[in-house]
């Protein structure tokens, strides 16, 4: 393995424990909150309790989202592409890749237009701006750029990255030599 390799390869997996670190934070104070909110119905409900567990599931997801893209998690639709031949099925992998990179920068730019315009706002149960849950996306879509992009140099890279021309491992034994696990 090449330096750039290890390298990205490093990168990508403290990107990824630090993601599910926060997501798994969040996730503790999403429960916390909602359980708050369900047993606190027949005495004094705090008001903030929906819009906080709003916001942590919005955020929970969006940090998740690139470790379940390095780890292959998002669905990806293969049925037609793999019954190309294989110029075919390159060119169409390649387009993918484009079209992925795309969405995501679409989606950043979007995102923090968006929370930019709503800067100003406040959420009055939690007293907080409202650009604040809104930068979730933006975030989240950076990350899975950031993901996406590291596995592009890393060699393991070429199975979880919604490309089926490097490497589809055709039985259980390819499968355990890549060092993908049976679900």
């Amino acid at each position: 393995m090449t330096s750039m390799a290890t390298l990205c390869q490093d990168i990508s997996t403290k990107l990824e424990r630090l993601c599910l670190l926060g997501a798994g934070a969040l996730l503790l104070i999403n429960v916390a909150t909602v359980m708050l909110g369900v047993f606190s119905r027949f005495y004094r409900p705090p008001i903030w309790t929906t819009d906080l567990a709003k916001i942590t599931l919005v955020w929970m997801v969006m940090l998740a989202a690139a470790p379940a893209l390095k780890q292959g998690e998002h669905m990806a639709i293969t049925i037609l592409v793999d019954r190309l031949p294989q110029n075919s099925r390159r060119i169409v992998c390649l387009l993918r890749k484009l079209c992925f990179i795309s969405i995501l920068a679409l989606m950043i730019w979007l995102g923090f237009t968006y929370t930019y315009k709503m800067r100003l706002f406040t959420i009055m149960t939690l007293g907080i701006k409202k650009s604040l849950p809104l930068m979730a996306i933006p975030v989240g879509m950076t990350l899975m750029l950031i993901e996406y992009l590291l596995q592009q140099f890393t060699p393991t890279g070429a199975l979880v990255n919604l490309s089926t021309t490097e490497a589809s491992p055709s039985s259980d034994t390819e499968y355990q030599e890549h060092g993908i696990k049976e679900r």
